[in-house]
């Protein structure tokens, strides 16, 4: 399988706490794992699909809520796959980009997406689209949350902040995986209706909707960019910075907070439901 994941990020082990934190600070500030249309639409024994599920950390907190629920999460790698899952918890390789299996065809209540543009390009999000749609039975939702990184600030919370080291990180990532940033968040309405889907509507949060969240957020927010730069140096590509330079810019970085920065972006849920 082609992961084009991989081509900028890392699936080591250490990666396991931070995509756990960045999961909970952004449900936190979206305020839901699934949207109430969604919630009052589901059976009491639903089964749910989590694509590009990692950590399997969506479903392991729905798992609370539906002890009951068939969850079953896939990813393009098990590199992040966790052991000794519930009973009703299952994780398995697929890859979204290609024809689904028959077996997966019609099973699902609703089929939920987080966070899947890092190994998207501009040409994979109406066929992926199409695909998880078959995935639906006839009334289920899909539901997918992306980030506008595009328009991503890094803004003073004080007259003395610093920002500047912030700043450079962040514009050093968005610039190398600009062509990703640009689709996504903006265009799965108009995809979703284009697949069949109907009532697609979009949910937009600030990531620091609730204040209290800003500062871990932010912090947060600078560990991909840093992973980023240290894969990049790792693999010798052009114009990566050297180690020492990365590490001691992210000391930098984090006196920037420290004194504080913040990070400012939107976050977009997305949903559709299939005809019955």
């Amino acid at each position: 399988m082609e992961d084009s994941y991989a081509d900028n990020m890392t699936r080591h082990a250490s990666e396991v706490q931070r995509l756990n934190e960045q999961f909970d600070l952004i449900t936190e500030n979206i305020g839901y794992l699934i949207h109430p249309t969604i919630t009052a639409s589901l059976p009491k024994r639903p089964f749910i699909a989590d694509i590009a599920t990692g950590t399997g950390r969506f479903l392991f907190s729905l798992q609370k809520t539906y002890p009951d629920a068939r969850l079953d999460g896939f990813d393009i790698s098990a590199a992040l796959f966790q052991d000794n899952l519930p009973e009703n918890v299952s994780l398995s390789i697929l890859d979204v980009k290609k024809p689904i299996p028959e077996k997966l065809h019609g099973l699902y209540d609703m089929v939920n997406v987080r966070m899947l543009v890092a190994g998207m390009l501009p040409d994979d999000w109406t066929p992926t689209i199409l695909n998880l749609s078959q995935m639906l039975k006839p009334g289920g939702y899909l539901q997918w949350t992306e980030c506008d990184f595009v328009s991503l600030k890094h803004l003073r919370g004080r007259v003395d902040s610093r920002v500047d080291h912030i700043r450079l990180l962040g514009r050093a990532f968005g610039i190398a995986l600009r062509e990703r940033f640009l689709h996504g968040w903006n265009t799965l309405p108009a995809q979703m209706q284009a697949a069949g889907l109907h009532a697609v509507s979009r949910d937009t949060v600030s990531s620091d909707r609730v204040p209290e969240s800003r500062e871990k957020m932010t912090r947060s927010s600078v560990l991909a960019p840093l992973a980023w730069m240290r894969l990049m140096a790792d693999r010798g590509a052009p114009e990566a910075l050297a180690s020492d330079d990365i590490d001691q810019l992210d000391v930098d970085v984090q006196e920037d907070i420290k004194s504080g920065a913040y990070v400012r972006y939107d976050i977009h849920t997305v949903y559709g439901r299939k005809l019955e």
